[in-house]
């Protein structure tokens, strides 16, 4: 059977009245077999967007009370029409490693992937996303991380990561782990947010924000916002 998708408009109805119109279809719009394809993922078209921010914070505190903030942003714009990468971490006393970190995607090659693993009690683990129309605001202390670098808190306990297959951080916690990024694979980017806990007492909160500029939010066109994003191949990504 030949699949269609509509475009909807939100219909407010109180308790016990009558029917809604169904005036507001009249102007639906209906996308081809091809368009159903690419669906997922998909809600700017293609080279459309000259901005794309990805902020990614976590707020911790553990069983012995330390309380921690870790940060990082990425920033992809478009100047004198050449893609830019702009990487912010929110650490300034960081400093230069030769170890790094991959995100485990466990074979997930594209979209979002929240997971949280939790052995213990009286812990509180929350994954966020925000995705909207417009920019971030630059993340509170940032400093600026060049693509290929690897950083390490000055405590030892983040890894901060922009080489190319891995965009994000990794927390050790006392008895836990927590982690936000972009995981790269066969040319596909994938968001991942991961806590996982052994222990007592925890709270742990991964936030990511997403934000693109460039054009108005209207019909859905035929392609993804990952194709947008795979421009970051060409900036040694």
């Amino acid at each position: 059977m030949k699949l269609s998708m509509m475009l909807l408009l939100a219909i407010a109805a109180p308790v016990m009245a009558s029917p809604p119109s169904l005036s507001v279809f009249k102007h639906s719009q209906v996308l081809t077999d091809f368009e159903l394809e690419s669906m997922k993922g998909k809600y700017t078209n293609n080279g459309q967007d000259y901005y794309f921010g990805l902020q990614m914070q976590t707020q911790f505190i553990q069983a012995n009370g330390i309380q921690q903030q870790v940060g990082m942003q990425i920033e992809f714009t478009q100047v004198d029409n050449q893609p830019s990468v702009n990487i912010t971490i929110s650490d300034p006393n960081a400093i230069s490693s030769n170890n790094g970190f991959q995100l485990d995607a466990l074979g997930q090659t594209a979209g979002l992937q929240q997971r949280i693993q939790i052995a213990g009690s009286e812990n509180v683990a929350v994954n966020e996303l925000d995705m909207a129309q417009g920019r971030l605001a630059p993340l509170l202390q940032g400093i600026n991380v060049a693509i290929g670098t690897t950083l390490v808190s000055n405590n030892g306990n983040t890894m901060f990561s922009a080489n190319g297959n891995t965009v994000g951080y990794q927390v050790e916690l006392a008895s836990g782990r927590a982690s936000q990024g972009i995981s790269y694979q066969n040319g596909n980017g994938q968001l991942v947010q991961s806590i996982f806990i052994d222990g007592l007492s925890h709270g742990v909160i991964n936030q990511s924000t997403l934000r693109y500029d460039g054009m108005p939010v209207g019909p859905i066109q035929s392609n993804i916002l990952g194709r947008q994003i795979s421009d970051l191949t060409a900036l040694g990504f």
